[in-house]
């Protein structure tokens, strides 16, 4: 099983989305919030540069690679591989 750590951004509808898909798919997951401190130390770590911030596994996964972005849903097939 994958480690996974979401950093969602308030009104942030990217993260929002891969939320939604997290826990409608029951995909274990570890939620810190982007503007905590804690958050702002991993966002300086990982050098995040869209909001969520993603990690699975300690690897910095941007978000496109999981949404389609001109419509801003999850893109399934490249989510199931990154998040399975």
């Amino acid at each position: 099983m994958k480690s996974i750590t979401l950093l969602p951004a308030k009104g942030c509808r990217r993260s929002q989305k891969i939320l939604e898909y997290l826990q409608a798919n029951h995909i274990p997951f570890q939620q810190i919030e982007f503007e905590s401190p804690e958050g702002e130390e991993l966002m300086k770590k990982y050098q995040f540069l869209a909001s969520p911030g993603i990690l699975v596994d300690g690897v910095n996964i941007n978000p496109y690679e999981v949404l389609i972005q001109s419509e801003c849903r999850i893109n399934e097939i490249k989510a199931q591989k990154i998040f399975n």
